[in-house]
Protein backbone atom coordinates (compact mmCIF):
# COMPACT_ATOMS: atom_id res chain seq x y z
CA UNK A 1 0.00 0.00 0.00
CA UNK A 2 0.86 2.98 -1.01
CA UNK A 3 2.13 6.09 2.00
CA UNK A 4 0.15 8.74 2.03
CA UNK A 5 2.41 11.91 0.75
CA UNK A 6 3.17 14.24 4.19
CA UNK A 7 2.99 18.11 3.97
CA UNK A 8 7.25 17.77 4.66
CA UNK A 9 7.53 15.88 1.76
CA UNK A 10 5.07 18.38 -0.52
CA UNK A 11 7.39 21.31 0.66
CA UNK A 12 10.72 19.14 -0.52
CA UNK A 13 9.27 18.86 -3.74
CA UNK A 14 7.93 22.19 -4.34
CA UNK A 15 11.49 23.05 -3.44
CA UNK A 16 13.45 20.83 -5.79
CA UNK A 17 11.50 22.26 -8.36
CA UNK A 18 12.33 25.82 -7.82
CA UNK A 19 9.37 26.94 -6.60
CA UNK A 20 5.67 27.38 -8.57
CA UNK A 21 5.54 28.82 -12.11
CA UNK A 22 3.99 32.14 -11.54
CA UNK A 23 1.59 33.22 -14.44
CA UNK A 24 2.22 37.21 -14.30
CA UNK A 25 5.97 36.37 -14.82
CA UNK A 26 6.67 36.37 -18.44
CA UNK A 27 7.89 37.84 -20.98
CA UNK A 28 7.14 38.38 -24.89
CA UNK A 29 10.11 38.87 -27.38
CA UNK A 30 8.24 40.28 -30.73
CA UNK A 31 9.99 40.91 -34.09
CA UNK A 32 11.06 44.18 -35.36
CA UNK A 33 9.00 45.43 -38.15
CA UNK A 34 10.40 48.08 -40.88
CA UNK A 35 9.30 51.76 -40.14
CA UNK A 36 7.85 51.57 -36.39
CA UNK A 37 9.43 53.35 -33.98
CA UNK A 38 8.66 51.12 -30.91
CA UNK A 39 11.48 50.59 -28.70
CA UNK A 40 12.96 47.03 -27.81
CA UNK A 41 11.10 47.53 -24.51
CA UNK A 42 8.35 49.06 -25.50
CA UNK A 43 7.27 46.43 -27.22
CA UNK A 44 8.43 43.42 -25.00
CA UNK A 45 7.59 45.19 -22.05
CA UNK A 46 4.10 46.38 -22.23
CA UNK A 47 2.33 43.19 -22.82
CA UNK A 48 0.09 42.43 -20.13
CA UNK A 49 -1.04 39.17 -21.06
CA UNK A 50 0.01 36.36 -23.22
CA UNK A 51 -0.39 32.40 -23.76
CA UNK A 52 2.34 29.70 -24.18
CA UNK A 53 0.56 27.59 -27.05
CA UNK A 54 -0.50 23.78 -26.84
CA UNK A 55 -0.97 21.53 -29.77
CA UNK A 56 -3.59 18.92 -30.31
CA UNK A 57 -2.54 16.10 -32.50
CA UNK A 58 -4.95 15.43 -35.31
CA UNK A 59 -6.26 11.37 -35.36
CA UNK A 60 -8.25 9.10 -37.31
CA UNK A 61 -10.11 6.32 -36.00
CA UNK A 62 -8.98 2.51 -37.28
CA UNK A 63 -10.43 -0.81 -36.64
CA UNK A 64 -8.77 -3.89 -37.11
CA UNK A 65 -10.90 -6.59 -36.06
CA UNK A 66 -13.54 -5.56 -33.09
CA UNK A 67 -10.62 -3.42 -31.96
CA UNK A 68 -10.88 0.53 -32.50
CA UNK A 69 -7.52 2.41 -32.24
CA UNK A 70 -6.68 6.20 -32.92
CA UNK A 71 -3.43 7.08 -35.19
CA UNK A 72 -1.80 10.43 -35.49
CA UNK A 73 -2.28 11.90 -39.06
CA UNK A 74 -0.91 15.64 -38.24
CA UNK A 75 -0.95 18.62 -35.23
CA UNK A 76 -3.10 21.46 -35.25
CA UNK A 77 -1.61 24.54 -33.04
CA UNK A 78 -4.08 27.78 -31.55
CA UNK A 79 -3.37 31.53 -32.66
CA UNK A 80 -1.95 33.14 -29.56
CA UNK A 81 -3.88 36.27 -28.23
CA UNK A 82 -1.55 39.15 -26.60
CA UNK A 83 -3.06 41.66 -24.51
CA UNK A 84 -0.83 44.94 -24.01
CA UNK A 85 -1.52 48.64 -22.15
CA UNK A 86 -1.47 51.24 -24.26
CA UNK A 87 0.35 54.48 -24.02
CA UNK A 88 -0.96 57.90 -25.19
CA UNK A 89 1.28 57.57 -28.21
CA UNK A 90 -0.51 54.89 -29.32
CA UNK A 91 3.31 53.06 -30.72
CA UNK A 92 1.80 49.58 -30.02
CA UNK A 93 -1.28 49.84 -31.70
CA UNK A 94 0.81 51.70 -34.51
CA UNK A 95 3.24 48.78 -34.09
CA UNK A 96 0.57 46.38 -35.43
CA UNK A 97 -1.00 47.99 -37.95
CA UNK A 98 2.18 48.38 -39.53
CA UNK A 99 2.85 44.80 -39.33
CA UNK A 100 -0.40 44.08 -40.11
CA UNK A 101 0.34 46.52 -43.08
CA UNK A 102 2.96 44.33 -44.41
CA UNK A 103 1.02 41.47 -45.09
CA UNK A 104 -2.20 43.57 -46.77
CA UNK A 105 -1.18 46.72 -48.05
CA UNK A 106 -4.14 49.31 -47.03
CA UNK A 107 -2.78 51.82 -49.30
CA UNK A 108 -2.84 49.76 -52.93
CA UNK A 109 -4.98 46.97 -51.46
CA UNK A 110 -2.22 44.37 -52.67
CA UNK A 111 -1.40 40.94 -50.82
CA UNK A 112 2.27 40.73 -50.01
CA UNK A 113 4.72 37.45 -50.21
CA UNK A 114 4.65 35.61 -46.60
CA UNK A 115 8.28 36.15 -46.14
CA UNK A 116 7.45 39.53 -45.80
CA UNK A 117 5.33 39.43 -42.90
CA UNK A 118 5.98 36.24 -41.12
CA UNK A 119 8.31 36.58 -38.62
CA UNK A 120 9.48 34.29 -35.50
CA UNK A 121 8.16 35.66 -31.40
CA UNK A 122 9.46 34.44 -28.45
CA UNK A 123 7.57 33.49 -25.39
CA UNK A 124 9.50 33.06 -22.38
CA UNK A 125 8.06 31.96 -18.76
CA UNK A 126 10.39 33.64 -15.42
CA UNK A 127 11.64 32.92 -12.16
CA UNK A 128 10.85 34.88 -9.51
CA UNK A 129 13.73 36.05 -8.08
CA UNK A 130 15.57 38.15 -10.66
CA UNK A 131 14.57 41.31 -11.85
CA UNK A 132 15.54 44.98 -12.48
CA UNK A 133 12.85 47.98 -11.98
CA UNK A 134 12.34 49.65 -14.76
CA UNK A 135 9.40 51.57 -14.21
CA UNK A 136 7.47 52.38 -10.86
CA UNK A 137 5.48 55.46 -11.33
CA UNK A 138 1.86 57.25 -10.60
CA UNK A 139 0.09 59.52 -12.50
CA UNK A 140 -3.12 61.16 -12.59
CA UNK A 141 -5.97 61.17 -15.09
CA UNK A 142 -7.06 64.27 -16.50
CA UNK A 143 -10.50 65.37 -15.63
CA UNK A 144 -10.80 63.10 -13.30
CA UNK A 145 -9.63 62.53 -9.03
CA UNK A 146 -7.88 58.58 -9.54
CA UNK A 147 -4.32 57.60 -9.76
CA UNK A 148 -3.03 54.52 -11.90
CA UNK A 149 0.11 52.94 -11.04
CA UNK A 150 2.83 50.90 -13.11
CA UNK A 151 5.09 48.41 -12.10
CA UNK A 152 7.22 47.25 -14.58
CA UNK A 153 10.07 44.87 -13.89
CA UNK A 154 12.72 43.66 -16.31
CA UNK A 155 13.92 39.91 -15.74
CA UNK A 156 17.50 39.11 -16.63
CA UNK A 157 18.13 36.09 -18.83
CA UNK A 158 19.00 33.90 -16.32
CA UNK A 159 15.51 33.79 -14.75
CA UNK A 160 13.62 32.14 -17.76
CA UNK A 161 12.74 28.17 -16.98
CA UNK A 162 10.87 27.72 -20.21
CA UNK A 163 10.52 29.34 -23.22
CA UNK A 164 8.91 29.14 -26.85
CA UNK A 165 9.49 30.18 -30.02
CA UNK A 166 6.22 31.10 -32.65
CA UNK A 167 7.81 29.98 -36.01
CA UNK A 168 6.24 32.74 -38.88
CA UNK A 169 3.99 34.28 -36.92
CA UNK A 170 2.04 36.75 -37.81
CA UNK A 171 -1.21 39.20 -35.95
CA UNK A 172 -4.26 37.79 -37.84
CA UNK A 173 -6.53 39.73 -36.02
CA UNK A 174 -5.89 43.25 -34.53
CA UNK A 175 -9.26 43.80 -32.04
CA UNK A 176 -11.27 46.81 -31.81
CA UNK A 177 -10.36 49.30 -28.60
CA UNK A 178 -13.53 50.32 -26.45
CA UNK A 179 -13.79 53.77 -25.26
CA UNK A 180 -15.97 54.42 -22.18
CA UNK A 181 -17.09 57.07 -19.72
CA UNK A 182 -18.00 54.59 -17.29
CA UNK A 183 -14.67 54.18 -15.14
CA UNK A 184 -12.03 56.69 -14.72
CA UNK A 185 -9.17 54.70 -13.95
CA UNK A 186 -9.73 52.13 -16.91
CA UNK A 187 -5.90 51.76 -18.93
CA UNK A 188 -6.85 51.16 -22.36
CA UNK A 189 -5.89 48.12 -23.82
CA UNK A 190 -5.33 46.46 -27.34
CA UNK A 191 -5.67 42.69 -28.27
CA UNK A 192 -3.70 40.94 -30.76
CA UNK A 193 -4.14 37.48 -32.27
CA UNK A 194 -0.69 35.95 -33.53
CA UNK A 195 -0.86 33.07 -35.82
CA UNK A 196 1.78 30.97 -36.77
CA UNK A 197 2.90 27.66 -38.46
CA UNK A 198 4.23 25.61 -35.68
CA UNK A 199 6.01 25.92 -32.11
CA UNK A 200 8.65 24.64 -30.90
CA UNK A 201 10.65 24.92 -27.23
CA UNK A 202 13.94 27.04 -27.20
CA UNK A 203 14.34 26.93 -23.65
Amino acid sequence: MASIPTIDAFKSQIGAGGGPALANLFYVELPLIPGTNLSAAERNLLCKASRIPGRQIATLDRTIGIENQKISVGYAVADVTLSFHLLNDYKVRNYFEAWQNLSVDQGSQQIKYSDNYKFPTKIYQLKKGVGIQLFDFDFKLPFFNSVVNFDIEASSSSSVVYGVELDKAFPVTMNGIDLTDQSADTVVELSVDLSYKNWKRIR
